[in-house]
Formats: structure tokens, C-alpha cells, sequence
């Protein structure tokens, strides 16, 4: 007989849509990436392979010149991600508790983080995301799709900032936003202008409400990595793939067993009800083709700003001032 706390099946599309949402606001490449509905799992997409020339004809009648315009396709793949937590059966037996009111948030934040680090470093990525990898030096923060910025040369972090930015308009493209570790926020705030004002103004520390940095959109979100904690390029070049049919499962009976096999929470003897919820998600990054780079073009650059922001203690901030030495 079914368990009477048994909910087990698809995620009525309004919690569907209240995770995916709440997932958006704590994943960076959710939020400024472009995301794709997909019905399928595999989805084709045409893009341009080469961009078209016109030519002046000379003289009226003269000869139109030949140009070339065609398409690639490329493939995204709806991979799955899943999580499982356990829910104390005290909490379904009390009516007076919100179950999604309490689990939604912590759903949220799991896929969020899941996908912030396949997409940026390759962590625990599946094959068909752009570049895995074990030590986290893949995804976005890739030589293949992103431009590293040295910080030898620069002033501050401001600075390569700038220079990050110039990197990808250099290949024709428009930067869209920057995606960044909350730890990059000590280091706007440590630039400072002659008066020890802020360099930029309030901006440079963010608003509150939608932070921007050099007129474009900035994501803050804590990364599981500093390695490279700052990105900055042409977003609408990333494509994330989502499917709405966020699906769960709830059983009294079911246990939950670490990577060895040994199990860390049984339903029946812990009076807890183990919850399984999986999506599925899609990623691919265009290499659009552009004037000044006709092969197509890296639309990301990276960067590493911890040493803006950090002294020698991990609570030591610095400050710098244009013009001086840092304090």
C-alpha cells in the first residue's frame, strides 16, 4: 500500500517553477546566461558557420560579387542532476509545517550550485557540457572559451576589469555581464580615487537591487573555487538548456548510501522519508562568427582578483588608491 505522505511523480508546474526561479537568482550562469526551453533530449541548433560579404559593384549594372552564408548545427544535450535529502517524518505529520516552504530553498541552492560549477569550472561535469573537468580548470573558465587576463601590469581590480572586458569587445563582441565571487566584492570596495572615495562611485560597490559594474549586469554568488573568480563576456553566447519536468520521489522505506555504498539514513528505522529530486539541464557555448573574427570568437574572459581584494589574512582588506601604493 502507498505511503500516505507518498507525492512521488512531476513537480506541479508552479513549484516547478518557484525552484527554477529560485535557482536563477542564486546561479550566475542562470542568470545571465540565455536560457532555452527544450522538449526533447537533444535539441539541434542551427548557427551561423560564416558571415556574409557584400561588395560594391563598380557601376550600375555591374556584376554582384558572390557571398558565402552558411549554417552548422550544433547539439545540446539534456543532462540530469539530481539531489536526495531526507525529510523527518515529524515535519509531514505537522500540518502546520510548509514541506516546500522549508525544502524549495535548499533544492534551489543545490541545483544552483550543481550547475555554477559543471558550467564555470567543469566540476563534476557531464561529458556533453563544455569541458569537464576533476580539478576544476574547465567549463567557462576554459582556454577554450574564455581569454585569461594577467594581472602583471594592471593597477587594480578595477582595471582588469577593463582589460577583461576589452579582451572580448576586441573579437566583436558586446559584453553583457559579469558573473563573480562574493570575495570580488572586497576588491571594488577597495578601489579608491586620490580622496579615498570609491573609484566609480556606488556602483562599484553594487546597489543592493541589481548590481552593475561598468554598465552591465554583475552576478555575486560564493564559488567553490577562487582559482579564477572573475568572468566577464558576452552571455547571450552561453545556452543553457531546461526542461520543466522537475520530478521527485518520496518513500518511508527507502535508505540513502554514501559513494561506498554505506548507508547514512534509513527511512524506516530513522522515522525520516527520503526525497529524490532530479532536472535536467542542457549547455553548450557558441563560438559566433564575427567581423573581426571570422572563425569564430572566444566570448568569455577570466580573471583572477583575490589579490585586489585580500592582504595576507583571509579578513584583511586592501585598499588602493589610484595613483599610490597599495595601503
Amino acid at each position: 500500500m502507498p505511503h500516505p505522505q507518498d507525492f512521488s511523480g512531476v513537480i506541479p508546474v508552479e513549484f516547478s517553477s518557484q525552484i527554477i526561479e529560485e535557482a536563477i537568482q542564486q546561479s550566475a550562469v542562470l542568470t545571465l546566461g540565455q536560457r532555452l526551453p527544450m522538449g526533447t533530449t537533444i535539441t539541434d541548433l542551427p548557427i551561423p558557420k560564416t558571415l556574409p560579404k557584400a561588395a560594391w559593384t563598380g557601376a550600375p549594372g555591374g556584376r554582384k560579387a558572390w557571398t558565402d552564408l552558411m549554417l552548422e548545427t550544433t547539439s545540446i544535450h539534456a543532462e540530469e542532476v539530481a539531489a536526495v535529502t531526507a525529510i523527518p517524518d515529524s515535519y509531514l505529520e505537522d500540518a502546520t509545517i510548509n514541506i516546500w516552504a522549508w525544502a524549495r530553498p535548499r533544492l534551489a541552492e543545490a541545483i544552483a550550485v550543481a550547475l555554477d560549477d559543471a558550467i564555470l569550472f567543469g566540476l563534476d561535469a557531464p561529458p556533453t557540457f563544455p569541458n569537464p573537468s576533476p580539478a576544476g580548470t574547465g567549463g567557462l573558465m576554459h582556454n577554450n572559451n574564455s581569454f585569461p587576463i594577467p594581472a602583471a601590469g594592471t593597477t587594480d581590480a578595477v582595471d582588469i576589469v577593463n582589460r577583461a572586458m576589452g579582451q572580448v569587445e576586441g573579437q566583436g563582441l558586446n559584453v553583457t555581464g559579469h558573473a563573480a565571487d562574493l570575495m570580488v566584492k572586497a576588491s571594488f570596495r577597495g578601489v579608491r580615487d586620490d580622496t579615498g572615495a570609491l573609484l566609480l562611485g556606488t556602483e562599484q560597490a553594487g546597489t543592493g537591487q541589481r548590481n552593475t559594474l561598468y554598465g552591465v549586469p554583475i552576478a555575486y554568488n560564493s564559488w567553490s573555487t577562487r582559482t579564477n573568480n572573475f568572468l566577464t563576456g558576452a552571455w547571450q553566447n552561453l545556452l543553457i538548456g531546461v526542461r520543466q519536468d522537475i520530478r521527485f520521489a518520496m518513500d518511508p522505506n527507502a535508505v540513502i548510501a554514501d559513494a561506498d555504498g554505506k548507508v547514512i539514513i534509513s527511512g524506516f528505522q530513522d522515522n525520516t522519508t527520503p526525497m529524490k529530486v532530479w532536472a535536467r539541464f542542457g549547455c553548450v557555448v557558441i563560438k559566433p562568427v564575427t567581423v573581426r573574427t571570422p572563425g569564430g570568437a572566444l566570448p568569455f574572459a577570466r580573471a583572477a582578483l583575490s589579490q585586489f581584494g585580500l592582504a595576507s589574512g583571509e579578513n584583511e582588506v586592501v585598499t588602493t588608491k589610484r595613483g599610490a601604493a597599495k595601503e
